[in-house]
């Protein structure tokens, strides 16, 4: 009988990487021991149909196009709790786990069940190891055999106890739709009292190239057709400004934050003119 831990993995228009993700969830032996919740966002590519497919044994939940990753996360886990969970494990399928990863990430909440643990990712080609957890306003990783405390964390593969959903619900997929929902929602978990850290010793390898979404010219740059429009009044662009409002709000307070992202916004729109 499996345990009521749910693994819930949003995804959006990328089978090949979705079923990637779920057979190596099998491989590992976590498909076969936890309950899996793809939240399918309006996949035109029969990402639904071959999953159903494949992997009969997997819930399948669908939006319209207008989830985005945080509204995904917060259907996955309000279906989980009305299901009796008892812990929820995010997964990006575009992040595969390591043998015994859940397991680690498991057993540590089982000792400690008033936080949220992270594991380590790292970039499957490079093997760098990405920044997945902040302290204040420095983002921070976590070695092999290190715990790191944090105030939030990315959310590519992070697990907490139903208890954290009972007490502040659902992350807020208004505010932010796409980006910042995983670090704010883990923020306001840690600000309610739960501890969040990243565990070295659980590892997953992020198979799509990570944007560089921290530099603004990189960002720019990667891409030269983007827009103004594109870049800062599209969900799916890391400086949309209605998010950038809430996240520096949010995060810092409206007396700190409201002057910060105004002078965040009129230096991006001044490096993208130049």
């Amino acid at each position: 009988m499996k345990k009521l831990i749910y693994i819930i993995i949003p995804v959006y228009n990328r089978k090949k990487i979705t079923l990637a993700c779920l057979k190596n969830l099998k491989t590992n032996g976590d498909l076969q021991k936890y309950h899996v919740i793809i939240v399918d966002d309006g996949s035109s590519d029969r990402t639904a149909e071959e999953v159903a497919e494949n992997y009969p044994e997997v819930t399948i939940l669908k939006g319209d196009g207008n989830l985005w990753w945080t509204g995904a996360i917060a259907l996955g886990m309000t279906y989980a709790y009305n299901q009796g969970a008892t812990h929820f494990i995010w997964l990006n399928d575009d992040c595969l786990t390591e043998l015994n990863t859940l397991e680690l990430l498991v057993n540590f909440l089982q000792k400690h069940p008033n936080l949220i643990v992270g594991a380590a990712c790292y970039e499957a080609e490079s093997r760098l190891l990405v920044e997945t957890g902040f302290k204040g306003k420095i983002r921070v990783k976590a070695l092999e055999n290190e715990v790191m405390d944090v105030d939030g964390l990315s959310g590519y593969c992070v697990a907490m106890s139903a208890n954290v959903f009972e007490k502040i619900g659902a992350p807020d997929a208004d505010k932010f739709r796409q980006y910042a929902g995983d670090g704010m929602y883990t923020l306001k978990a840690t600000r309610s009292g739960f501890k969040a850290y990243i565990l070295g010793a659980a590892k997953v390898n992020l198979v799509e190239e990570k944007d560089a979404i921290h530099n603004f010219t990189n960002y720019v740059q990667k891409a030269k057709s983007r827009t103004l429009k594109s870049i800062f009044w599209d969900y799916k662009s890391p400086y949309h400004l209605p998010t950038q409002f809430h996240y520096h709000t949010y995060k810092y307070g409206i007396l700190i934050g409201l002057p910060l992202f105004t002078i965040k916004m009129f230096s991006w729109l001044i490096r993208f003119y130049v």
